[in-house]
């Protein structure tokens, strides 16, 4: 048996609409237990902060043209992993 692994990024809403309407736990929860009804098992949650200036710059940008609704907020990257079943080639 061997492991294979996936990488999945949630998204999450900045701003005043992302304050009240986005539940990350909740994001969280649904992902992987759509990813576990496919054999997916989660490895490691990391937290995704952007980290280029330009897009965080345009974050701003785009937070102060909503006047405060709306922006790309940060989110998370989860790791999955699933073992497969190798595959004997007939020993080649």
């Amino acid at each position: 048996m061997r492991k294979i692994n996936k990488v999945d990024r949630i998204f999450l809403t900045g701003g005043l609409i992302g304050l009240l309407f986005t539940n990350p736990r909740r994001a969280i929860d649904s992902r992987v237990e759509e990813a576990n009804k496919h054999g997916w098992n989660l490895h490691q949650i990391l937290p995704h902060v952007e980290t280029n200036w330009l897009i965080w710059i345009f974050s701003i940008i785009v937070l102060f043209l909503t006047l405060g609704l709306f922006t790309f907020g940060a989110g998370y990257i989860l790791l999955f992993e699933k073992e497969v079943k190798e595959v004997n080639d007939g020993g080649q």
